[in-house]
């Protein structure tokens, strides 16, 4: 994804299960991008492609108690 002028970025934090983003690090070395390129890219296919959603309360993984 090329980097637009004047497009203002800011930072997203979140947590994800620790095997989930060792396959997003081999996935992105693999692929020769970065991991904020390819979450950006992820996000907007997401939003883009999106017409349904999920049922609300359902997640991809459980996150783990504190």
């Amino acid at each position: 994804m090329a980097r637009t002028e004047g497009v203002v970025w800011v930072q997203l934090a979140t947590r994800i299960p620790r095997a989930l983003h060792r396959k997003l690090k081999l996935h992105c070395v693999d692929a020769e991008t970065s991991v904020m390129d390819f979450v950006a890219s992820a996000i907007e296919e997401k939003l883009a492609g999106s017409s349904t959603t999920p049922p609300k309360g359902t997640k991809p993984y459980e996150r783990a108690p504190r």
